[in-house]
């Protein structure tokens, strides 16, 4: 899941730096979605019958996000009514991306933990 909340911002906050001279245009970004732990909690609550030890109860097939794409439409960066900071976006970018990294670096990390195993330790 942190990988797509991670892919999909940098999609929107990439958007948000290629409309800085659209005239009324309202920058996005990704946030965390208040409805998944309500969600997740009842489902485990559910009593639903889990197939797999490492399943979630009661999520199979429903589609449910931890995250979800806002607008801001609240504020104004000048008079045409654009909200874009260049430069806030751009570290924001630069976050992400730092994220992003450490992420598919754990991946790595673990995928390599599981060859290693796999092959009983032999390279």
């Amino acid at each position: 899941m942190g990988l797509s909340k991670a892919s999909l911002r940098q999609t929107v906050l990439s958007n948000n730096l290629a409309n800085f001279n659209t005239p009324g245009f309202k920058r996005s970004d990704v946030v965390d979605n208040p409805s998944f732990a309500r969600e997740l909690a009842r489902a485990q609550t559910s009593g639903l019958r889990r197939t797999h030890a490492k399943h979630l109860p009661g999520l199979a097939g429903r589609g449910v996000q931890g995250f979800s794409v806002v607008q801001d439409p609240t504020t104004t960066m000048r008079t045409d009514g654009n909200n874009v900071d260049v430069d806030r976006e751009r570290v924001l970018l630069l976050e992400n991306q730092l994220y992003y990294e450490s992420l598919i670096d754990a991946v790595s990390r673990k995928l390599g933990q599981l060859r290693s195993v796999i092959g009983e330790g032999r390279r």
